[in-house]
């Protein structure tokens, strides 16, 4: 008998000890929208396929987690191109304010962001918010201020033909939007978020971004790798009424210099070979192609560990 009792004391040391040894990374994301909801499905696939435990820490924006990740407080976080550029220039929203040591680890999928309106209001365009209350400060969240800029630059407008309403990220202005606080609401295109307003609300109507030559060189001002996606009317298309067009530039997992090579590996390996369980995790996912997990982006660096993989695979260099 003491012999049973001391063999499962040890076999449970045994378990506690290798729970214990089991290293823990953290992926920044918002409290709320689709870095929440992408950060959440990709911390579950690595936990799940990988000897890694990751987990989804919310911040009120991407600019306090990026100078977290920078000073690696924080291993991973869901960064775009536009802002993963500013912050390793010290330029635009971190003006003066160099993150040297951002390193890409994964081209996450092409990020969708658009305007909406209340379905039936004579808001049916960007040209028709002039005069039109929307949300602006953004202090939590400052890389929304330039890409509403670009939206509203694409129309010909600027924020001083707007009425502007503070808010201190996306969530709360459309919060306030559905509030019947402001006209129309920025957020990225097929969140969970948008759907909740529109059930809110009675319904949404987008509003396209101009494709044209102009229109994209007055956005690009703001927002340079921006580009027009097509997208048709469909269920998932919230207010989507007529074949139009979103705002659109890539969205990436970015990581730390120091974060271990090995580390930076599993992560894109897991999610280079687990798509559709990424995508059953959160739907907003099913943009992401394991075959595009790299691309040339302008001034930024990918870590050696995602390097090592993507030579693996045949993905590296960018082509």
């Amino acid at each position: 008998m003491r012999k049973m009792i001391l063999s499962a004391a040890v076999a449970s040391a045994m378990v506690m000890s290798g729970s214990a040894l089991a290293q823990t990374v953290g992926i920044g994301t918002t409290k709320g929208g689709f870095t929440n909801q992408a950060g959440q499905a990709i911390s579950k696939i690595v936990s799940q396929k990988t000897d890694l435990q990751m987990r989804a820490q919310p911040f009120g924006g991407s600019s306090v987690y990026v100078p977290a990740m920078n000073s690696n407080q924080i291993e991973f976080g869901l960064v775009n191109e536009f802002e993963g550029l500013m912050a390793l220039t010290g330029t635009g929203i971190y003006e003066g304010r160099k993150h040297p040591n951002l390193r890409v680890a994964t081209v996450l999928t092409p990020f969708r962001v658009g305007f909406w309106a209340k379905k039936g209001s004579p808001i049916t365009s960007l040209k028709h918010l002039k005069g039109k209350r929307i949300s602006s400060g953004f202090s939590s969240q400052k890389i929304i201020i330039p890409l509403v800029q670009a939206q509203l630059a694409n129309a010909g407008l600027s924020y001083g033909d707007v009425t502007r309403v503070p808010a201190p990220n996306v969530v709360k202005a459309a919060n306030d939007f559905a509030a019947g606080k402001t006209d129309g609401f920025f957020f990225v295109f097929g969140a969970g978020k948008v759907r909740e307003v529109n059930a809110k609300v009675g319904g949404l109507q987008f509003l396209s971004f101009d494709n044209s030559a102009a229109g994209l060189e007055r956005a690009r001002k703001f927002v340079p790798p921006a580009f027009a996606l097509g997208v048709k009317p469909s269920k998932r298309n919230v207010g989507v009424t007529a074949p139009s067009n979103v705002m659109t530039y890539f969205h990436s997992v970015m990581t730390q210099a120091s974060v271990a090579d090995d580390v930076v590996y599993k992560v894109v390996k897991a999610m280079h070979g687990n798509q559709p369980d990424l995508q059953k995790a959160f739907p907003g996912l099913g943009l992401f192609s394991p075959s595009k997990m790299v691309k040339k982006f302008k001034g930024l660096t990918y870590h050696p560990g995602a390097i090592k993989f993507y030579k693996e695979v045949g993905l590296w260099p960018p082509k």
